[in-house]
């Protein structure tokens, strides 16, 4: 009698379990997917395919890609969307009004997650409450007080990159620039983050730290293409995935070894009573001083691991992105020679026969400047951002249900006819401040908008001063007619067969 009676009952438990884990992990998913196709396949542009969705056309190649966002631009429309295999529906915005809604929203775990063994949960990754502290404590690090001593490194670094080129202008052929440019950007952040002169410059990817930088980023943008690999389980089983943590473990060491030894030299200074100071014969307090001396309104500083995450999130974020709006606007600036001798003019007016552009001199590069924002709508160093929609939002009449995927499309954004006149042609005079009046602010974001806005987009914008600034008056610049320059929509904009420019030396 007993034993049917609890074979019933286990029955009964294991229906009971059963229809939880329905409820909880197989019921959502299926409900969420009806509501999104019920909500938003009315925006899709183009047939999706039964099993693949739009992946066999977005990924096919970087021009099917462009030619979504295209679309959108095209026909005027707020939103569009694309499915990503059969179940995830991703939804494209493109006017000023729908950016504005969606920015708020928390960024999405589903593609930033997989930043997260690299850069932690830094200020990029961090969502409410630890984004909100971590954006106080970082802010300090970026006052103009701060940022004032960078300029010597970033003329110290362009001098280096000039040099370099200055030898290959006897051959009179053209001259890849991305990748000099890049590791030019490297070498700044290595020195303005934690003192750490790389000379990658001189060297290549031969420091091993130089290297797993790069590799970690190669990987990232691979993996973002590659769906299998979105899941961590295959990423980490795969060749690419096991190179990825080797990479990680030697940033990690290399920032761990940096903080131990900077922060026993900071304890030391403040138990003898003496003012935080520089080490090393610096004169300026680096990112990681001042990381390591903030404290919220309780008294309470970043932890270790806090601080090697904001570190390494300095690394990311300012490498690539800086470097990448320098080489399009010197491509920009050699396609239109008109406004690259403008800029030659400004400069040398301002340097006034001294070497080194100053402090003081980059209020007086309005025209540079102008330039150098005209290269980044037509060129934004990130071409797309995503977020993931928290609560069911309503946008001009459209319903998008909460969990759905958002891409924000800066790279379309700012070639919106309506906003933009002649949106293809390069104009760096409508940023004069007459003609930017009434100008929505959303209108225009090479470093995002809105409170999450790039913390760093001055130390960016100065850095991208004085490097152009430098090799503009050393140098007259020339397309490569023979060379083809396409554009990649990767997490940074790059070019698919990389910037071959002319360079021919000026006189003094």
């Amino acid at each position: 009698m007993m034993l049917p009676l609890i074979t019933g009952w286990v029955l009964y438990m294991a229906a009971c379990l059963f229809s939880v884990w329905l409820c909880y992990t197989v019921y959502p998913p299926i409900v969420l997917f009806f509501r999104q196709w019920y909500h938003l396949n009315y925006l899709v542009y183009t047939q999706a395919h039964m099993i693949w969705g739009h992946l066999h056309i977005v990924q096919a190649t970087e021009e099917a890609m462009l030619a979504t966002i295209a679309y959108g631009i095209k026909n005027e429309i707020t939103f569009s969307v694309t499915w990503f295999g059969p179940f995830i529906p991703t939804v494209w915005c493109y006017r000023p009004e729908s950016i504005k809604a969606v920015l708020k929203e928390p960024k999405t775990d589903r593609l930033y997650h997989m930043m997260v063994p690299w850069i932690g949960t830094g200020l990029l990754v961090a969502n409410g409450d630890k984004w909100f502290r971590s954006r106080r404590l970082l802010t300090p690090a970026f006052h103009f007080g701060v940022l004032k001593p960078y300029i010597q490194v970033y003329n110290e670094c362009a001098q280096i990159l000039i040099n370099k080129w200055t030898k290959l202008t006897s051959s009179n052929e053209s001259v890849e620039i991305c990748e000099p440019i890049s590791l030019l950007t490297l070498d700044v952040i290595l020195r303005c983050a934690f003192s750490h002169k790389s000379n990658c410059q001189n060297t290549g990817h031969q420091s091993p730290y130089v290297q797993s930088v790069y590799a970690l980023s190669k990987i990232l943008t691979q993996r973002l293409l590659f769906i299998p690999h979105q899941s961590d389980f295959l990423f980490y089983l795969s060749p690419s995935g096991r190179k990825f943590l080797r990479a990680c473990k030697v940033v990690h060491d290399h920032s761990e070894k940096v903080i131990r030894d900077r922060k026993a030299v900071l304890e030391e200074q403040i138990m003898k009573g003496e003012p935080i100071k520089p080490t090393s014969g610096r004169k300026y307090l680096d990112f990681l001083d001042i990381l390591l001396t903030s404290k919220d309104e309780d008294g309470v500083g970043l932890s270790d691991e806090q601080i090697r995450a904001e570190v390494d999130t300095f690394m990311f974020e300012g490498h690539d992105t800086t470097a990448s709006g320098i080489y399009w606007t010197l491509y920009c600036l050699a396609k239109h020679p008109f406004h690259q001798q403008k800029c030659r003019e400004e400069i040398r007016t301002v340097l006034d026969d001294r070497d080194c552009i100053e402090w003081d001199d980059l209020k007086s590069l309005s025209y540079t400047t102008m330039c150098i924002k005209e290269s980044m709508r037509l060129y934004p160093p990130v071409p797309l951002y995503f977020r993931n929609i928290s609560e069911d939002t309503t946008i001009k009449g459209h319903l998008i249900p909460k969990n759905t995927f958002v891409t924000i499309a800066p790279i379309g954004l700012h070639r919106q006819p309506d906003i933009w006149e002649n949106p293809e042609e390069y104009d760096p005079l409508r940023f004069l401040p007459e003609r930017c009046e009434g100008r929505d602010n959303f209108a225009y974001m090479p470093f995002s908008a809105g409170p999450r806005n790039c913390i760093g987009q001055t130390f960016a914008l100065n850095e991208e001063k004085v490097v152009i600034g430098n090799i503009l008056n050393k140098f007259s610049l020339h397309l490569d007619d023979d060379h083809v320059v396409e554009m990649v929509p990767e997490i940074i904009l790059r070019a698919k067969y990389g910037i071959k420019l002319k360079l021919e030396l000026l006189k003094e």
